[in-house]
């Protein structure tokens, strides 16, 4: 029973990067990836919080208003 505990942590691994890939497929913003990338690749820059990001996020996907068709 050594084995299970490395078994929980690679089913969890899977598992979170699974909801990661889930997320980015659907279009939404993945905040745990962003700060895998930040701490990865700019460790000195300033770190959006949560709030910030999905703000960012949102008037990236959407402008500044509602966009319509008619």
């Amino acid at each position: 029973m050594r084995n299970s505990g490395r078994q929980d942590g690679r089913t969890a691994g899977r598992l979170v990067t699974f909801l990661s890939l889930l997320k980015r497929v659907c279009g939404m913003p993945d905040y745990h990836g962003y700060l895998a990338h930040m701490r990865e690749k700019h460790s000195g820059c300033a770190v959006l919080s949560e709030r910030e990001f999905f703000e960012q996020h949102m008037l990236v996907r959407y402008g500044s208003g509602v966009s319509r068709c008619c």
